[in-house]
């Protein structure tokens, strides 16, 4: 039973370990994967940062280079001062500048166009037989990086610049990088795949009536909408698109009703055994509003380590406070075998005689400290040298072994018994006065002696008892029990009898 009980707390202490450690381990696999993913943001954002300042300086560039060119401010002065023969002077722009118009479409830059002070177009590069123009409202754009800006004919990045001829403003050149540009670029150069994500509350405006064709719901969450512009389809993708639709299916809870508070955020989502990560990066319009999500997905084979190194090191540790716990548990169970073999007598299981002598000592000390009783009773076989002779060794062990099992059956939990010496035993009994520890001691004569003992029938034994008194000492306790022990084999054997202090108005404890 105590090995038993010993090897339940051991249990419990494993898995109470265990669990600090599943809850430490966890927490600190959290913190890791929580700095990774605020990298994956970083990375997403300088990578957006980066292309679209690559952009800023090819557009600024051809700013510089051709809108002081003398050639082009001369005609767009000649169309803003006198508004005579356009026609004319927007097919002269248009030949002048259709190089340019040509290496900037190589770079996705297909929006450009040209409008005076009071917002009438003069020329669209990209619909050149759309202009005089004069929208009344300003349409959605992202960046200005001009001093003015105007009515746009797309959805996307706006670059609008002053043209001057040296003394007055003559009207202002609008470059406008579209979306799906912006994407196309970056999957070039980064590998990954790009959509932006943009609210529907923009989507469905006035102002969007003639782009929301190009747009289709997200998966991710029905309040925003991604750019599908037939001019930039996408042929061969870098994530195949069933990857990037379970992605978005699997992310769909992890941000339901997140997206409206428009912080960056990096999901990482497990698609057939690979980690992928979603990183979105909020853009807002010069206006400072928020209107969407750069979003960017790319397969990510780092991102399963922290849930293998938490396996392993949970998995591990467990082993290795397993392995301690249970050599622990081993060497206390050598560690108790040990002390049994002092404590216990080898051949009937009970109390040896020094333990005993322990024993004795302390509950004679605490019997006189809060003046409770205390007994002892001390008994041997009688005869026993004839059972030895008679039938052997070993048959007298097996009488031995079985008297100390009647005598265990007898007495209380809180009685000590041990064997004292060859066929000589001994029962100390707390709480117990003279009376009780005589009574108690018939009862166990009786018992042992109409047990059937095998091969040798009847047994019977001697008991002598006494109890406690002021004086006594461990020796005078002992030799007046073995006094009385004594007395009983003098009056025939098989019976009990009782000592008293010689001193009999000594006061009881």
């Amino acid at each position: 039973m105590k090995l038993l009980k010993d090897a339940t707390i051991y249990i419990i202490i494993f898995i109470l370990i265990s669990s600090v450690l599943y809850f430490f381990l966890s927490n600190k696999r959290k913190e890791n994967e929580k700095v990774y993913l605020n990298q994956k943001i970083e990375k997403a954002s300088a990578e957006f940062k980066a292309t679209l300042n690559g952009y800023d300086m090819i557009i600024y560039f051809v700013y510089k280079r051709y809108m002081y060119d003398p050639e082009v401010v001369a005609v767009l002065s000649k169309a803003y001062r006198d508004r005579k023969d356009l026609d004319r002077l927007r097919k002269r722009l248009y030949l002048l500048l259709k190089p340019l118009y040509s290496d900037l479409k190589r770079y996705q830059i297909k929006y450009f166009r040209f409008y005076f002070p009071d917002g009438t177009t003069f020329i669209r590069f990209h619909r050149p037989d759309k202009f005089g123009d004069r929208p009344e409202k300003e349409k959605f754009s992202i960046f200005d990086l001009g001093k003015n800006h105007s009515e746009r004919d797309t959805v996307g990045f706006k670059y609008t610049f002053p043209v001057t001829d040296g003394k007055i403003l003559i009207g202002n050149v609008e470059f406008t990088l579209p979306f799906s540009a912006v994407r196309v670029e970056m999957r070039k150069i980064f590998k990954g795949e790009y959509n932006f994500l943009i609210i529907k509350d923009l989507i469905f405006s006035k102002d969007f009536s003639e782009e929301k064709q190009n747009y289709i719901q997200s998966e991710i969450d029905p309040d925003f909408y991604y750019e599908e512009d037939p001019e930039f389809r996408v042929v061969r993708w870098n994530i195949p698109e069933e990857i990037i639709s379970s992605i978005n299916i699997k992310i769909r809870e992890k941000v339901k009703g997140n997206l409206e508070d428009f912080r960056p955020k990096s999901i990482a989502v497990d698609i057939n055994g690979d980690y992928y990560i979603a990183s979105f990066i909020p853009i807002s319009n010069k206006k400072e509003k928020y209107i969407g999500y750069l979003v960017y997905y790319e397969k990510d084979n780092t991102y399963g380590v922290f849930k293998n190194t938490f396996i392993i090191s949970y998995v591990g540790i467990n082993l290795l406070v397993g392995l301690l716990l249970t050599m622990s548990f081993i060497l206390g169970v050598i560690k108790e075998r040990f002390r049994a073999m002092a404590e216990i007598d080898t051949l009937t299981g009970i109390y040896n005689k020094g333990k005993f002598n322990n024993i004795v000592k302390v509950e004679l000390d605490r019997s006189k400290r809060y003046g409770r009783p205390l007994s002892l009773i001390l008994f041997d076989i009688d005869h026993f040298k004839k059972i030895n002779d008679a039938f052997g060794h070993q048959v007298g062990d097996y009488v031995l072994k079985t008297l100390a099992q009647i005598v265990s059956s007898k007495i209380r939990s809180t009685d000590f018994f041990a064997r004292w010496g060859g066929e000589e035993f001994v029962i100390l009994a707390p709480e117990t006065d003279l009376e009780g520890a005589q009574i108690l001691a018939e009862k166990i004569r009786k018992a042992i002696e109409e047990y059937p003992f095998e091969t040798v029938g009847k047994v019977t034994s001697s008991f002598g008892v006494t109890e406690a008194y002021g004086n006594d000492s461990v020796d005078s306790f002992i030799k007046r029990a073995d006094a009385a022990l004594y007395k009983a084999k003098d009056k025939g054997r098989n019976r009990v009898e009782i000592e008293l202090p010689a001193d009999i108005y000594s006061d009881k404890i």
